[in-house]
């Protein structure tokens, strides 16, 4: 009778090691998964304030500088860029630079190079055109999904002639 009894203690010694295992391999399944949803949902609103911070930088940097012929869009060693003049023969120029939203004021005539801006933001692409008053901008962010802005450039507005 003894040994009858000390088997079905092992079996049921053996029964709750493999449920404890099996609750164990579940609670760290759904654990991984958790985490693996965090990852993407950080990831998403990462590249989208990314994205949406470029662009209101842009819009900003535009809007500061927006007096009658003193923000265009132009280019400078082969990158397009939109140039704001400042104060004192200083120009504030926006562009894209090796995978980065780059910012560089610099003196006008004074011979500066893409590479000597400060970096901003990590991008992949930006484009730059103007028509009509407007300056379009799309940026690409590091997921691959596009951002666009058009600023309306108020200097470029044509004022009518007082009589």
């Amino acid at each position: 009778m003894k040994k009858g009894r000390l088997n079905k203690h092992n079996i049921d010694i053996m029964f709750l090691m493999v449920l404890f295992l099996i609750f164990t391999f579940s609670a760290v399944s759904v654990l991984l998964m958790a985490v693996n949803s965090y990852k993407s949902v950080v990831y998403a609103n990462e590249t989208n304030a990314n994205a949406r911070t470029a662009t209101s930088f842009i819009r900003e940097e535009v809007r500061q500088h927006d007096s009658e012929g003193l923000v265009g869009v132009d280019s400078m060693d082969g990158v397009d860029c939109i140039k704001m003049y400042a104060a004192s023969g200083y120009s504030l120029y926006i562009y894209e630079y090796q995978g980065y939203l780059m910012e560089l004021e610099a003196k006008d005539g004074a011979g500066a190079t893409p590479d000597f801006g400060n970096k901003i933001l990590e991008i992949n692409s930006m484009k730059i055109s103007e028509e009509d008053g407007l300056i379009n901008v799309v940026i690409q962010d590091k997921s691959g999904s596009d951002q666009t802005v058009s600023i309306g450039v108020k200097s470029a507005e044509v004022e009518s002639d007082e009589e």
